[in-house]
């Protein structure tokens, strides 16, 4: 009876202990001792005198912060001034037992009147959780919006989708630890609580491994209970099973955001998951989001976006959406999307470059145009207890209209999460007569943007509001990035907009060279070039115009300039050096050199002495009059001072200029690119039109706005940890 006594004392005084520090963690605000450690102190005792235990003489009471460590699988506290968890002593001194006190008096001393019982408890407050989304206005499920209209290019009817609108899975929610009791998985909750996120991973990987859309609509049936819900996931999951891309998809659950899982735990964490377990997410975003899954790696064609007519606009999901759950610095991000845009005068004008009738002109214009639509992630940065409605601070990052021109392997077309700056490689974006004379890679910067909801209470959305001003001036730059491209070519070669740009400036010579063939050409009558007629296309351009009013053959040059001893004369035989030559015009000498200097010239043997040749005699003009004319001109004008305005223009400034569609020229290949470049101009222009408003009609996508939404907070139960 007597050691049955002090049994009993004793657990009435762990009791005390126990009950004292659950209280105390449990009223601390975010359970944190560490924020209030002499309200740690006074809510012990007040529970401890509201359950009979007065600290006096013969009772103590103590209540410190510590920090919980494990050492070989046992717990112990650590006495820390920065401890979250609440370390509870009480002792009491009681009469001893009647044994120690006959032991002390046979022993001889004056007998031990009374001991000392204590007790402690260790109690801590498990890490509060939330479970959130981003970006959900990305699954709106209307035909028209994103999910409708990539569901319906593969003939899935977006109407399968009412089962997860607000009328049905949108209002039911499920917990980690209930999805994977439905899974299979034979773990109580306390050995669920008791993983780390790698743990939970592995264990599902092991026991679960990867799902298929199909079998996270099982799940939802067994977790329904509503026939025409159960009818609704039943034309889904048979709309799914005859979709061939839908069908083979296979989806992570969980990750640590460093993969594409459904659901996105705190990365590289040890600490248990506790709360994490049993905080609620929502069934319809869940299989929502497996669904945009199963679009990841995989570039669509949208035919309401075909609006510019481009060879090709297509759509494809980089990155599919995933909510994340777990404690502060848990992430969650929203589906990437990204648009190719293929801008090549080849598709784009059908045939336009016609208006060159009887000339070979090897032009094409080719921008391959990526846009990376918007690129947000949130990340939860406070969790907040203290209140009757406990809140969270989730922290926006929003990236929006990263623009990049340039190839992009097929391999990372659509499978990168990273932006298009990091798969964007060199190309050939313009070539004139054959040649490569613009080639590499341009990017536009979209718009970064920060923003902290504060205060999210469960089942709260905020939108991240996008400012107009900024988002049309990253949509007007991006149109002017495009054309400051092209206004490059016709610019100074430090004048290229950027330095991944390579204008290759040693092809000038060739171009002369298939400029003035392409001159000559125009003039052929009966197969043989036309002297006069060719003076007059180089020197006036051409009396025809195409159906725009310009000139088929632009003037080449602006005048027809002097060349000192440029006019040969004769010295009977063969012609005279050229010191004794006249001065002459530049269409005086090409005139000049068709015709015979001297005897020998006369009869074909060419005595020119400055590098042209003699086309007027019997045999040249027989045998080689249209490849003497080509050398000849190719040299005159290879030789004029200041060299021929190739690629210089004063259009080279408002060619970049997005306010107008027209284009006024002054350098050669800006004058014979003229009608390509007054049709590729307002479709460039379009883009930013086609981002701003059709885009939002297509495919519902509003740029500048992300949805962030709380779907549930979990505070977690105070527990008892030693």
């Amino acid at each position: 009876m007597d050691t049955g006594r002090l049994y009993i004392k004793q657990r009435q005084l762990q009791k005390i202990a126990d009950m004292a520090a659950l209280e105390t963690v449990s009223r601390l605000p975010d359970g944190n001792c560490a924020s209030e450690p002499q309200s740690a102190i006074a809510y012990a005792t007040e529970n401890a005198t509201r359950n009979g235990f007065i600290p006096d003489d013969m009772r103590t009471l103590s209540a410190t912060c510590v920090t919980v460590s494990s050492h070989q699988g046992l717990r112990q506290g650590v006495a820390d001034n920065s401890g979250h968890a609440v370390q509870v002593h009480v002792s009491h001194r009681i009469a001893a037992s009647l044994f120690i006190q006959v032991a002390s008096l046979i022993n001889g001393d004056n007998g031990v009147a009374t001991t000392t019982l204590s007790a402690q408890a260790i109690a801590e407050r498990q890490t509060p959780t939330a479970s959130f989304s981003v970006a959900s206005q990305l699954l709106r499920l209307d035909d028209n919006l994103v999910l409708g209209s990539l569901l319906s290019t593969v003939g899935l009817d977006a109407n399968y989708l009412s089962a997860l609108d607000a009328g049905g899975l949108a209002t039911l929610s499920v917990t980690p630890s209930g999805l994977l009791h439905a899974l299979g998985v034979d773990l109580t909750l306390e050995q669920l609580q008791a993983l780390s996120p790698q743990g939970l991973i592995d264990l599902v990987n092991t026991e679960v491994g990867l799902l298929g859309v199909e079998e996270l609509i099982d799940l939802s049936l067994e977790l329904v209970s509503d026939d025409v819900l159960i009818t609704q996931l039943a034309l889904l999951q048979t709309a799914i099973s005859n979709d061939p891309m839908l069908e083979q998809v296979d989806i992570a659950l969980f990750g640590t955001g460093d993969d594409n899982a459904l659901v996105t735990l705190t990365g590289g964490s040890e600490e248990p998951l506790g709360a994490a377990m049993t905080t609620e997410i929502n069934l319809g975003e869940l299989v929502a989001s497996s669904l945009m899954q199963g679009y990841q790696g995989r570039g669509l064609m949208v035919p309401e976006l075909d609006v510019l007519g481009l060879a090709n606009v297509t759509l494809g999901i980089v990155e599919p959406p995933s909510i994340g759950i777990g404690p502060v610095g848990t992430t969650a991000h929203d589906a990437q999307i990204r648009l190719y845009i293929d801008v090549d005068t080849d598709n784009l004008l059908s045939g336009a470059l016609d208006w060159l009738t009887g000339m070979v002109l090897d032009t094409r214009i080719h921008l391959p145009i990526w846009i990376d639509l918007t690129s947000g992630q949130g990340a939860l940065v406070n969790l907040d207890c203290s209140t009757e409605t406990p809140t969270a601070d989730i922290r926006l990052q929003n990236s929006i209209l990263n623009m990049c021109v340039g190839e992009v392997p097929d391999l990372l077309k659509w499978s990168t999460a990273n932006s298009c700056q990091s798969a964007v490689s060199n190309t050939e974006l313009i070539r004139l007569l054959g040649l490569p004379v613009l080639s590499g890679k341009t990017e536009v910067a979209g718009l970064e943007h920060t923003e902290l909801f504060e205060d999210m209470s469960e089942g709260d959305t905020r939108s991240s509001q996008p400012n107009p001003l900024q988002l049309g001036d990253t949509v007007d730059n991006m149109v002017a990035g495009l054309l400051d491209l092209l206004s490059g070519l016709f610019s100074q070669q430090s004048q290229v907009p950027d330095d991944s740009l390579d204008y290759n400036q040693e092809n000038d010579d060739e171009l002369i060279a298939d400029l003035a063939k392409q001159y000559l050409i125009a003039t052929k009558v009966n197969g043989l070039y036309n002297i006069d007629a060719v003076l007059d296309l180089i020197l006036i351009g051409s009396n025809e115009t195409d159906s725009s009013g310009n000139q088929i053959l632009p003037p080449l040059v602006n005048s027809d300039w002097l060349i000192e001893n440029s006019i040969p004369t004769s010295c009977l035989l063969t012609v005279c050096p050229q010191s004794q030559w006249h001065d002459g015009t530049f269409s005086e000498a090409f005139t000049a050199y068709a015709t015979p200097g001297g005897l020998l010239d006369l009869l074909g043997i060419s005595t020119l002495s400055n590098g042209y040749m003699s086309c007027g005699g019997l045999l040249s003009a027989l045998l080689a009059w249209n490849s003497c004319l080509e050398h000849n001109l190719t040299k005159l004008l290879r030789d004029k001072p200041g060299g021929i305005n190739i690629t210089q223009s004063s259009d080279s400034i408002s060619l970049a200029n997005p306010a107008t569609d027209s284009v006024n020229c002054t350098g050669a290949i800006c004058l014979l690119l003229q009608p390509v470049l007054e049709l590729l101009k307002p479709t460039l222009n379009g883009i930013g039109h086609f981002l701003d408003t059709v885009l939002a009609d297509a495919l519902g996508l509003e740029l500048g706005r992300t949805d962030v939404n709380v779907q549930a907070i979990s505070c977690g139960a105070p527990r008892l940890v030693y």
